[in-house]
């Protein structure tokens, strides 16, 4: 009887730690980010698996992680209001698998680099923007900013900024230039889902 009681008591116990951690995680920058890098260090770069599943997983943690609608919105800009509905869903499928695949041809080349978080300041009226750096096992840094925003489901990034080069406005600026030169939206879903395919990842691991 008594080691059903400590047994319950512990499983109680547990579940308020994670909620606490998750709500730490939802509102504080900085547990934010460091949660991301653990993450994505542990069970993604760091795990026995091919690079398919380090793909899934990728994904789950960029669409609990990133405000995908709103950096769509952004990268698309003007595009993006004179789009269709369906051109928007399209838009939003592809450019999430763009940005997967990209991140995921990049597993390869983790060395047991780390994360560390400087420290935070306000970013506009609603946001906060993150400092930390990469960390390689030589010693040398790479600056890196992470744009966040509260939203209604807890913090979201919207932006990363690697050594003063923002990836929001690379990629809107590069889009802008392929709506241009291919005669509007659908251009750029037809170079996007080409990227997209050429990119597919492999078993391999």
């Amino acid at each position: 009887m008594m080691r059903t009681v400590l047994i319950s008591a512990l499983l109680i116990i547990g579940v308020a730690q994670a909620n606490a951690a998750e709500d730490t995680r939802n509102t504080d920058p900085t547990a934010f980010i460091n949660q991301f890098s653990q993450v994505s260090i542990d069970d993604i770069l760091n795990a026995n698996i091919d690079t398919v599943e380090k793909t899934a997983r990728f994904r789950t943690l960029f669409n609990d992680s990133f405000d995908i609608p709103a950096i769509s919105r952004f990268v698309l800009g003007r595009a993006w209001r004179r789009a269709s509905d369906a051109e928007k869903q399209d838009f939003l499928a592809v450019f999430e698998d763009v940005i997967v695949y990209t991140w995921s041809r990049r597993f390869r080349q983790y060395m047991g680099q780390t994360i560390k978080v400087l420290g935070t300041s306000p970013d506009g009226d609603t946001g906060t923007l993150v400092d930390s750096v990469i960390v390689h096992l030589e010693g040398q840094t790479i600056s890196v900013q992470w744009r966040l925003r509260q939203r209604g489901e807890g913090l979201r990034i919207v932006d990363i900024i690697i050594e003063g080069i923002s990836m929001v406005i690379t990629y809107r600026q590069d889009y802008t230039s392929v709506i241009r030169q291919n005669g509007g939206i659908q251009g750029l879903l037809t170079e996007l889902r080409k990227q997209a395919a050429e990119m597919l990842p492999s078993k391999a691991p």
